[in-house]
């Protein structure tokens, strides 16, 4: 009679247990998914910088060679010409910012996909072990009697 009791008793705080481990499992994943989505900001706020230095430096090129062209005699076309080639070098500069953000983005985006579905897996196993132990301890209640 006892041993029925002892059985039923460890085998329901076994499956407890690892019904509250599932439930960590899941909980720590959820927080080191949230942890990476957060890298998402940092991400945007330097690749902002990024751009704003290329922004301040072309702004700069621009007027330094609009100076230069004054202090030469350069003609409007040579310096249309020389703006539009700043404005393309610029244009590309931003253009491989914005697609290296993205990239990142979506990488730390997976990474807390991954994150997630880790935590999911381990808790799944957590669950099935507490089935697994109730229906342990049924079989051996069963064989007691």
């Amino acid at each position: 009679m006892w041993q029925a009791a002892l059985a039923v008793g460890s085998g329901i705080m076994g499956s407890r247990g690892k019904r509250k481990a599932a439930r960590a499992a899941r909980r720590e994943a959820e927080r080191q998914a949230a942890e990476i989505r957060r890298q998402r900001f940092a991400v945007s706020e330097l690749a902002t910088q990024q751009h704003e230095q290329r922004s301040e430096a072309f702004r700069e090129l621009a007027d330094y060679n609009q100076a230069m062209a004054a202090y030469s005699g350069r003609t409007d076309r040579s310096i249309a010409a020389l703006r539009r080639e700043e404005e393309r070098r610029y244009g590309r500069d931003v253009d491989r910012l914005r697609a290296q953000e993205k990239r990142e983005k979506e990488s730390l985006e997976k990474q807390a996909q991954a994150t997630l579905a880790r935590g999911k897996v381990t808790s799944d196993v957590y669950r099935q072990e507490a089935r697994q132990s109730l229906f342990d301890t049924a079989f051996k209640l069963a064989s007691l009697s």
